[in-house]
């Protein structure tokens, strides 16, 4: 063997639930669990204590925008600001750091305007004060609103797409919405293929840093240009170097249904893979979010009178969409927060004439939030994934009941309702509109309360779900959502030897603690891709 790690408390998340005390690796392979005692017998190059901390297979994010994150990383970040005037300030700070150099635009995203002191947007005068060469967008934490200045506006409206998406746009306030804050993209200058590599390894390394061995990640139009064949070239070009340290299942974007269905005609499949980069679902958004108001809702929002959101493709088109995925052996996952959202996809899946002759037909729903006892019904029904997030805990239990009212607070973000009923769902985190923080997402699982640990009970506590299975949401789950439930997920002989080890045994400790737990060790494919420093 190339390495045994012993003296652990291993949780295999296999069917038995095994709990062991050794594993061996030999050429990033599994052949060996078992129990210290019977580890002893066999020769190997090198022996790891674990000094009886917790081994848990690596951690799998399988909704987030690892390219996206990277970008904004290096962008003027303003998630921690309380009011307009700070995210000007912050902007501002940028410019004056950046004289002398060369700035052709300037990037921001992470604005919340119900954390600030007196909600409000930002306006296209406040951002012409800072520059009226430069252009200049803001971004809202969700993504699906932005403000950007005169300068900008005027390149958006330059852009082939722009017809498409003047409805969204609003000239006198600078405000985008939905497809013009994604097309915004298009007007900035494209990061070379070199960029792109360095944003994918950047990402990686943090994402190993927390205990992550697998991605399942939306990047094709994460970047300025949107150029996914360069996105794809940077991805297969690590791969082939072997200089991916985490297994990336890419969520495939295309705004447009034309430009999904080309990507599929050009010979795209699910399941195309490299080592450690996989083609994975065609990722669709069908709605808006929660904080701007644009998901997609069958009544109208409680505090928004006669909006009802937004939806992306009509139900003939959702239809079509499905129909042709299934007869191309194509998975699906679509971006639905509102409940017509999702009654809409459900709709299309189960009107698919191809659906049982897809071997790729594990079909999902994005963010699963706004549900009801009927759509839980239709997602068992249909056998459809939720990819859900549980840090969005932190970010809307207090937005929640106020946009769509109590009378249709039943069986939100429902979590443990889902899993008991046996549907698949799988965790992941959304970065970069929140952390992807692995603790911090199972401690909100399993506590429902936010990272101030309020509210004491949990918000609605039925929803709890124990630390087992908010584990198997970013181990096992995770992995069935990907096909590669016989290579990855548990820890069982033959499978990838992909582990986090803890500092802290979570199934044991004060769930309160669980946020505040260090990952300790990273393991991909046999080796160490991070180990914390432990004796500062």
């Amino acid at each position: 063997m190339d390495t045994i790690f012993f003296n652990g408390c291993i949780r295999t998340l296999d069917d038995s639930e095994k709990v062991a005390e050794a594993v061996g690796i030999e050429n990033g392979r599994i052949v060996f669990v078992g129990t210290d005692k019977e580890a002893e017998a066999f020769s190997c190059k090198k022996r790891i204590d674990l000094k009886g901390r917790l081994m848990l297979p690596g951690f799998v994010d399988t909704h987030m925008h690892m390219l996206h994150y990277a970008f904004v990383e290096r962008s003027v970040k303003l998630f921690d600001c309380t009011s307009v005037e700070e995210m000007l300030a912050a902007a501002k700070k940028r410019l004056e750091e950046s004289k002398g150099q060369k700035l052709t635009w300037l990037y921001c995203r992470g604005w919340n305007e119900e954390h600030f002191d007196k909600p409000r947007y930002p306006h296209k005068d406040e951002l012409d004060a800072l520059s009226t060469e430069i252009p200049i967008i803001m971004v809202r934490v969700c993504g699906h609103v932005a403000v950007c200045n005169s300068c900008g506006l005027e390149l958006l409206k330059k852009i082939p797409e722009f017809p498409e998406i003047e409805k969204e746009v609003d000239l006198d306030t600078g405000l985008l919405k939905e497809n013009a804050v994604q097309f915004y993209s298009s007007v900035l200058e494209a990061p070379s293929q070199e960029e792109v590599e360095g944003y994918i390894r950047y990402s990686a390394k943090k994402l190993n840093e927390c205990g992550f061995t697998g991605v399942q990640s939306d990047d094709l139009a994460s970047l300025p240009g949107k150029n996914w064949r360069r996105i794809m070239a940077s991805y297969k070009a690590l791969d082939a170097r072997g200089e991916l340290s985490i297994r990336h299942y890419e969520q495939c974007l295309f705004e447009r249904a034309e430009d999904a269905k080309a990507f599929i005609e050009e010979g795209y499949r699910t399941g195309q893979r490299g080592d450690h980069f996989t083609i994975g679902p065609m990722k669709l958004i069908q709605d808006g979010s929660l904080g701007a108001r644009t998901a997609a809702m069958n009544e109208p929002y409680e505090d928004a009178p006669g909006n009802t959101g937004i939806i992306t493709f009509s139900q003939d088109e959702l239809d079509d969409l499905f129909a042709f995925f299934d007869r191309h052996q194509m998975q699906a996952a679509v971006h639905c927060i509102g409940d017509r959202a999702m009654d809409m996809v459900i709709e299309a899946v189960a009107k698919s004439p191809y659906r049982k002759t897809n071997k790729k037909g594990r079909h999902g729903i994005v963010h699963c939030q706004i549900t009801n006892p009927r759509i839980l019904e239709g997602m068992k029904e249909q056998d459809l994934l939720a990819y859900i997030q549980p840090v969005f805990i932190d970010l809307d239990m207090n937005t929640v009941e106020p946009a769509i009212g109590a009378h249709r607070m039943d069986k939100v973000y429902a979590w443990k309702s889902m899993l008991d009923m046996g549907i698949h769902a799988s965790g992941g985190s959304d970065a970069p509109v929140v952390s992807f923080d692995a603790m911090e997402n199972i401690y909100f699982a399993v506590t429902r309360k936010n990272i101030s640990g309020q509210p004491q009970e949990g918000w609605i506590p039925s929803e709890k779900i124990s630390v087992d299975e908010a584990v198997k949401l970013f181990t096992k789950n995770a992995a069935y959502a990907s096909y590669t439930e016989d290579e990855n997920g548990t820890i069982e002989v033959g499978k990838n030897a992909d582990f986090v080890v803890l500092e802290k045994n979570i199934y044991e400790i004060d769930p309160d603690e669980i946020k505040t737990t260090k990952v300790d060790m990273t393991v991909f494919g046999g080796e160490i891709v991070f180990e914390r420093n432990t004796e500062k």
